[in-house]
């Protein structure tokens, strides 16, 4: 799977089209604590296969691998877990963000 450092994400937005399964997706709203003027990204887990195709495209490296521990019994991509609150993307059509 994938997971963000939230702080070191600037909300470039250039790892949404990379992930193949809309699992990486904008907060709705900017969290009050945060530094940077633009929403975060999020990982969506129930979306997320850890096909790992958006690891390259952070410029800061703010995405970064979670390793399954050797002695796991259960995926987390299992788990019930709940979602953040995420804003649409349009990825296709007029001004969509299209291909990477």
């Amino acid at each position: 799977m994938v997971a963000i450092t939230e702080a070191d994400c600037t909300g470039c937005d250039l790892c949404i089209p990379h992930c193949p399964f809309e699992a990486l997706l904008p907060l709705t709203e900017n969290p009050v604590e945060r530094k940077h003027k633009k929403r975060p990204v999020v990982v969506v887990a129930s979306q997320c296969v850890g096909c790992l195709s958006c690891i390259g495209s952070c410029p800061t490296k703010a995405l970064h691998e979670i390793l399954m521990p050797p002695l796991s019994t259960q995926s987390p991509l299992l788990l019930e877990t709940e979602d953040p609150e995420t804003a649409t993307v349009q990825r296709w059509g007029k001004k969509g963000l299209g291909w990477a």
